[in-house]
């Protein structure tokens, strides 16, 4: 569900997170920023494409057909890596920088799934080959009205691919690159016997699925999960995801430092 500029979505464990729409204001600014780096890339590759173009002529000066066929051509090849260029630099940068380019990295925002979670290679092209015609006629136009009128401010590829896109603040990417934290979302299992079925289950699944998160909604969807649990088992709380994992271990009366 979405209201005005936030969208909220129910995870698995039944616990509601919000994200803060990007708008079109950000998102025309990330894309002005990604124009540019996209037109400084063309421009180099222009000025090669000229210069071989010369050299090549200069070995075919003799040949009446290549002097007809040698400026089509090389219109024909340049339209070609453009087309190239535009799609292959978000389509690169979104799959590498996991649903960010250099634009949207600048403006803080991001390609989110529409449950949350990371866009995938399907959603990156899906989303990306129908920017072509959200482009049309000129400037966007299709995907700003597109945009304007959809209450998640989705153009046509977001629409295909079930993607939206989100603000966030300053990241904290530990989750990401700590070793530690990836072995513990995929083999963490609550083992605790004083947890009910179901907290096992609420718990079990925000353990196993918060690697999937961005930080901001991992911290709060950690802080919805602990409150209720907090109030019913009690014990050291330091910090609400610190707290879940000693929880489901049973070790929620010891004290501990975060790292």
């Amino acid at each position: 569900m979405s209201n005005a500029d936030r969208y909220t979505l129910e995870t698995p464990e039944n616990v509601e997170v919000d994200f803060e729409l990007a708008g079109l204001g950000s998102r025309f600014c990330a894309m002005l920023i990604d124009c540019l780096l996209i037109g400084l890339i063309a421009l180099v590759l222009i000025i090669l494409l000229i210069v071989t173009g010369v050299v090549l002529f200069s070995f075919e000066r003799g040949s009446f057909m290549a002097s007809r066929a040698g400026p089509w051509l090389q219109a024909v090849v340049l339209v070609i890596v453009m087309t190239i260029i535009f799609n292959g630099y978000f389509i690169f940068f979104e799959w590498l920088m996991r649903g960010q380019t250099p634009g949207k990295k600048a403006m803080k925002v991001r390609v989110l799934r529409d449950d949350g979670t990371p866009v995938t290679v399907n959603e990156i092209l899906v989303r990306n080959l129908l920017r072509l015609v959200d482009f049309l006629p000129a400037a966007y136009a299709i995907g700003a009205i597109v945009m304007f009128c959809n209450p998640l401010c989705k153009r046509l590829g977001d629409i295909a691919a079930g993607t939206i896109v989100v603000k966030e603040g300053n990241l904290d990417y530990r989750a990401i690159a700590d070793k530690k934290y990836r072995l513990e979302a995929s083999t963490f299992a609550p083992l605790n016997s004083e947890l009910t079925a179901e907290e096992r289950r609420v718990l079990n699944g925000f353990l196993q699925r918060r690697i999937e998160l961005l930080p901001e909604a991992r911290r709060s969807l950690a802080d919805r999960v602990a409150g209720p649990l907090y109030v019913k088992y009690g014990g050291s709380f330091i910090d609400a995801e610190n707290y879940l994992e000693r929880l489901a271990e049973g070790r929620h009366y010891e004290s501990e430092r975060l790292a």
